[in-house]
């Protein structure tokens, strides 16, 4: 859709508006559903919310996207088609995996992050102070990649992905609060870096009539991580306790996202 209706010049501007509008609206949106249920109730809360979405349908319609012709083919051949591009782009493939730990390790944190908080950093107020720490950090990596254009943008994401691996080790050892409150700010700070670099990167080096399909699979195989750290992380927690998958998905992270570092497509991607 962005590079559907955007000039090529524009896209890194325009994937760092889009990441700031959203980061800043994570912050907002919490504050603003407290003071709606304070002030006119749950119920009103809930349709003001429904009714955002409207507004949000009215505003796509103004939309108007440059057409790409692509010939109707089988469902089993757009994704054969798909696979070819990923699998052609080193650089591409090996950030998904990345990508996909990375998801997997939010998984774990969100999953064993609360407990630790309440049992060893003083509470649950340490965890909601964490989470808003992150979102902070989220809005501070889009406004970053708003004003800074990396010249090797793929190794920088990644390299900034990898940050993710300090909160997971300090929650592990139970770092004093603030330190872990700081450094899952840093870790979002990365994510919100990464959004905008690696979605003009993908639109300019992907062509158009193969964009929808490669991006699927960065979907597919980032998200795919996220039910299985949801499952695991709970197991392994009961078995070993917390300190094993937090620091095992510390691991994984950080090999992942730093061995992209060694892919020759990513070093060399600008």
């Amino acid at each position: 859709l962005v590079k559907g209706t955007v000039a090529a010049g524009a896209l890194h501007r325009a994937n760092a508006a889009m990441g700031v509008a959203q980061s800043a609206t994570r912050l907002a949106g919490p504050a603003l559903a407290g003071t709606l249920v304070l002030t006119v109730g749950a119920g009103w809360a809930f349709v003001l919310d429904a009714a955002t979405f409207g507004v949000s349908a009215l505003l796509l319609t103004a939309v108007r996207v440059e057409r790409v012709p692509i010939p109707r083919r089988s469902l089993r051949a757009d994704l054969a088609e798909g696979w070819r591009e990923v699998r052609s782009r080193d650089w591409y493939w090996t950030s998904l995996v990345g990508h996909g730990a990375w998801n997997g390790a939010a998984a774990v944190l969100m999953t064993l992050g609360p407990a630790v908080a309440v049992q060893r950093l003083g509470g649950g107020t340490t965890w909601v102070v964490l989470l808003q720490a992150g979102a902070v950090g989220f809005l501070l990596g889009a406004l970053l990649a708003d004003r800074v254009s990396p010249r090797r943008p793929v190794l920088t994401a990644n390299l900034g992905l990898a940050t993710y691996a300090l909160p997971l080790v300090l929650l592990a050892v139970a770092a004093p609060a603030p330190v872990t409150i700081a450094a899952y700010g840093l870790a979002q700070a990365g994510l919100g870096f990464l959004s905008p670099v690696w979605q003009t990167a993908v639109q300019r080096a992907v062509p158009a009539h193969a964009l929808a399909r490669v991006t699927s699979y960065d979907w597919l195989l980032s998200l795919a991580a996220m039910p299985l750290g949801y499952a695991l992380a709970p197991l392994a927690a009961s078995v070993w306790g917390p300190e094993v998958p937090l620091l095992a998905a510390a691991a994984v992270v950080g090999g992942c996202c730093l061995g992209t570092a060694l892919v020759p497509g990513v070093r060399r991607f600008t």
